[in-house]
């Protein structure tokens, strides 16, 4: 039986929920489904998929992650609040090419990096890799002191790497507390989601590595 939707859901990003809905029925007409196709495949109502196309509903990290997974691309797609990021191509577009396949060297200058809002308030990560379509993505993350973020990712088997350029962390991996200064990296497997926040008196940041690619 399809979830409701899950508490949390309105949670208020930097981003208007109306664009997100948008991108999310753009891709879904992209591939040719119907609502209860997605509602189906991400095993939450059709009523929920409609509300989130037409901007009425925030959906969790959650519900993103599943909608995600159903319409066959990553939850960054949706929420990046540049509207130059790379959009999946459907199959009618013909074979894509391998991650990383080109041989081209690729730049991202400091005023063009591409910034990404996640659902549940977290300050936006800066996208350091020039798109999302490579084997990693390397972000730079600058938070203040406070609150625990929830980071779920839709990969089974996946990396995470962590280096603390400024302030501190705590990283919540399966129950495990860890404590990062300036300096300290951390790499890790993590069997579910994990929890990030900064702490200490100044605001914190940290380049992170995560493959592959993903919310």
């Amino acid at each position: 039986m399809a979830r409701s939707e899950p508490p949390g859901a309105g949670a208020r990003t930097g981003l208007d929920p109306t664009v997100v809905g948008a991108r999310i029925r753009a891709r879904r007409k992209e591939l040719g489904l119907t609502l209860q196709n997605v509602a189906d495949r991400a095993d939450v109502s059709k009523s929920l998929v409609s509300r989130i196309e037409i901007g009425k509903t925030w959906p969790s990290v959650g519900v993103l992650e599943q909608i995600s997974a159903a319409l066959s691309t990553t939850p960054r797609v949706f929420v990046s609040e540049d509207d130059a990021v790379d959009r999946p191509s459907s199959a009618a577009d013909g074979d894509d090419p391998p991650r990383g396949a080109d041989d081209a060297v690729h730049v991202v200058r400091r005023a063009a990096r591409k910034s990404v809002t996640y659902p549940g308030g977290r300050h936006p990560l800066q996208l350091l890799t020039p798109d999302l379509q490579r084997p990693f993505e390397v972000t730079l993350a600058e938070e203040n002191p406070g609150q625990w973020y929830d980071v779920a990712r839709t990969a089974v088997e996946r990396e995470e790497f962590a280096l603390v350029l400024e302030g501190q962390y705590e990283i919540d991996v399966d129950g495990e507390v860890v404590s990062l200064d300036p300096g300290d990296s951390i790499y890790f497997s993590p069997g579910g989601p994990y929890r990030v926040r900064a702490v200490g008196p100044v605001p914190a940041r940290a380049i992170w590595i995560s493959t592959p690619p993903g919310f």
